[in-house]
């Protein structure tokens, strides 16, 4: 794949996934807003940062490691 298409599979994969990452903030931050801006503030830097992602396999697991450090700071 070429780069802009190997960035738009990891953001298609990444928006498929959109309600399990907001339940897993949730249940970290008990409060659905939150979780909402922290989500889409996660995306803004996924999106910064998708060509990071070598294999398309590990998409979800960079995002949730990205959640995670959102949710710690």
């Amino acid at each position: 794949l070429a780069p802009a298409a190997e960035v738009r599979a990891v953001i298609e994969r990444l928006l498929a996934a959109r309600g399990e990452f907001l339940a897993f903030l949730e249940k970290q931050l008990r409060d659905r807003a939150l979780a909402e801006d922290l989500l889409q503030d996660a995306f803004a830097r996924a999106l910064e940062r998708a060509e990071q992602v070598r294999d398309e396999e590990s998409v979800r697991a960079w995002f949730y490691r990205l959640l995670r450090r959102a949710v710690i700071d």
